[in-house]
């Protein structure tokens, strides 16, 4: 039945559509129609079908070792970077959970954990009723407890990109004179991000979270299946990952 449904989202019906077209154009023989099909059928095949997409983000994921918070020595602060949460007026906490939402559940799991003293929050900005709001400044608000017990949460307030998380971040180290952080993120993006923060002058602890692939969650995957979103989710972010790091690396920024 769930097979069956998948091939009757858009995106099934695209592909078959693909599929069909394909197989029409090698009946009419028409070299240029049938070379056009073929690499869009196989692109999205390949993009939605099978487990390519997940086996390249996982080269990104298992650059890092998972950690045990246990295991884990104490440092000046942890810092979590943005994307796990958005502001929102209409939640009652005032912030919307995102998919990276590990990222936060994770800091906060080092921070109950005694790993640190300072929890450091960045992200970026959302246009809100015409204002623009940090997800840092949102989510700093709804995790500080009445009273003001428990670590120290610091946000960064509008952040353009990692580069912006990284610089920000060095300058609260210079002030208070920390000497080591832990850097909490998506294990895919934790390759980009520790090279940015090490540019910055940071001595990181990396900790990697959100993992996305069968590799590193232990799933079983086939090499086959309906056409589904996740591989097109999981190519997206390897490309925003690799062109991020080229982009970086140009700008000598990692």
């Amino acid at each position: 039945m769930e097979t069956t449904l998948a091939f009757l989202s858009p995106l099934g019906l695209a592909w078959s559509a693909l599929g069909i077209w394909l197989t029409l154009s090698a009946r009419r023989r028409r070299a240029g129609e049938l070379v056009l099909a073929a690499v869009s059928w196989t692109f999205l095949t390949l993009a939605a079908c099978t487990p390519l997409p997940s086996l390249l983000l996982a080269t990104l994921e298992t650059r890092f070792p998972a950690v045990a918070v246990a295991e884990l020595e104490t440092a000046d602060a942890i810092v979590c970077l943005g994307g796990g949460a958005s502001p929102s007026d209409a939640e009652p906490a005032g912030i919307h959970l995102r998919g990276s939402a590990d990222r936060l559940a994770t800091a906060l799991l080092l921070a109950r954990g005694g790993r640190a003293p300072v929890l450091v929050l960045g992200g970026g900005g959302y246009l809100i009723h015409g204002a623009w709001r940090s997800e840092a400044e949102a989510v700093t608000d709804a995790l500080r407890p009445p009273g003001g017990t428990g670590p120290e949460i610091l946000g960064l307030g509008l952040c353009a990109n990692t580069r912006d998380e990284a610089v920000k971040v060095a300058q609260l180290a210079r002030e208070r004179g920390w000497n080591r952080v832990h850097l909490v993120t998506s294990a895919y993006h934790l390759p980009r991000a520790v090279a940015a923060f090490r540019r910055a002058g940071m001595v990181v602890q990396p900790i990697p979270c959100n993992f996305q692939t069968a590799s590193t969650t232990g799933q079983t995957s086939r090499w086959f299946g309906a056409p589904g979103t996740a591989g097109l989710e999981h190519l997206e972010l390897w490309l925003h990952e690799i062109l991020g790091g080229i982009l970086y690396r140009w700008k000598g920024w990692a």
